[in-house]
């Protein structure tokens, strides 16, 4: 298999990891935008304060690594 560092507009990236993924390719990494990232970091937040809290349970190291 051969790996590409490819450039793709904004608005386009969409189409392009549908279209890889249907010749069976693999997207290996993908850049977040800004907003993208900010609005990760935020549910992130949101998910920590709710465990703080004991609204919701946090899970363990080993399902943590098992789940990357």
């Amino acid at each position: 298999m051969t790996t590409l560092t490819i450039h793709i507009p904004n608005g386009e990236t969409e189409k392009i990891i549908d279209f890889i993924e249907s010749l069976g390719g693999e997207i290996v990494s993908s850049e977040q935008t800004k907003e993208e990232l900010r609005q990760e970091i935020k549910e992130a937040v949101a998910e920590m304060k709710l465990i703080k809290t004991g609204k919701k349970q946090a899970r363990n190291a080993e399902e943590f690594l098992n789940a990357l």
